[in-house]
């Protein structure tokens, strides 16, 4: 292929288009607002450029020369592209037009999202917003994925792909139904709960781990005797005489679930879990996925959740 000291412009593919594809000089000009002259010299400086003719001209009508055929696909699939990369990067500059897509615990879509994505959607009504909850582990798989923009959860091991910003850091709780033996005593130790039957999460769970790891320390090795997927759902079965458990300090935030369970802070250890902000590393987020990110810490700053004593927020 021959070395060409230029290529032609863009303004110069969209005239020889514009002349292929009306075969007229005359119609060309009135479709791009120019004069037929000037539209004339710059076909003529196309083809000096390239050396080559690219219209047959008579004067009855304008048709493409060989070379003009080779050239006329590829102009039209290059304008093409550049008309769908401009439209594409315009979408994605404003943050009113595009899509956020968010995975995260639970506990996080239903406690810490709802109020972010009001005032985001109050902000912004065209943009759409995709929320996807799941356990620990699969919120960040999903993030590696690309299948989320962020990920809200906790990070206990580090990943060198992942920029993991802390939100807000909260304690677990024991729960027992309100007329449980438990709920006289002031204080609630880990070994207190040795042959009690537990409700607890599913082993992937990440607050199911770090209470494994307290029971287990504490010498309590039978398992639970229910596993359901939602924490929420542990403290409804605990409510109904189901057994006793341990929960964040995010499962307790609704004042009327919480009146449904006798509640103590876990101590001897006290269990704590840190939960922040997720995205990949070197990946630019959109607009939308950006503003979206800046309004969520910015309600998380002005929130009340740290009206329970449980959880302290770590931004603003």
């Amino acid at each position: 292929m021959p070395q060409l000291p230029h290529l032609p412009s863009i303004r110069q593919l969209e005239i020889f288009v514009a002349v292929a594809r009306l075969q007229s000089f005359s119609r060309a000009a009135e479709l791009l607002n120019t004069s037929q002259s000037a539209l004339s010299q710059a076909v003529l400086q196309t083809e000096k450029l390239l050396g080559t003719k690219l219209f047959k001209r008579t004067k009855r009508d304008v048709k493409l020369a060989p070379a003009g055929e080779v050239l006329f696909s590829r102009a039209e699939r290059i304008l093409g592209d550049l008309e769908t990369a401009v439209s594409e990067t315009l979408f994605n500059a404003d943050p009113g037009q595009g899509r956020v897509r968010i995975a995260c615990l639970s506990l996080v879509a239903t406690r810490v999202l709802p109020e972010a994505i009001r005032i985001f959607r109050s902000r912004y009504p065209r943009a759409s917003i995709l929320v996807r909850d799941d356990y620990n582990e699969r919120v960040i798989e999903i993030l590696k994925n690309g299948g989320a923009d962020l990920a809200i959860s906790g990070f206990d091991r580090p990943d060198p792909v992942i920029a993991f910003q802390p939100i807000l850091e909260e304690s677990f709780y024991f729960i027992c139904p309100l007329r449980h033996p438990l709920a006289k005593k002031k204080r609630v130790v880990w070994r207190d709960l040795a042959g009690i039957d537990f409700v607890g999460m599913p082993a992937s769970s990440a607050s199911r781990a770090a209470i494994d790891r307290a029971r287990v320390d504490a010498g309590i090795f039978q398992d639970a005797i229910y596993q359901v997927g939602r924490m929420t759902s542990v403290v409804e079965i605990v409510a109904q005489g189901g057994g006793i458990s341990i929960v964040p300090a995010l499962a307790l935030i609704d004042p009327g679930l919480r009146r449904k369970v006798h509640s103590r802070l876990m101590t001897n250890p006290e269990v704590r879990r840190t939960l922040g902000v997720m995205r990949l590393r070197g990946a630019g987020l959109s607009a939308t996925a950006e503003e979206f990110e800046r309004i969520l810490l910015e309600t998380l700053g002005q929130k009340k959740l740290e009206q329970f004593p449980g959880i302290k927020i770590l931004v603003g």
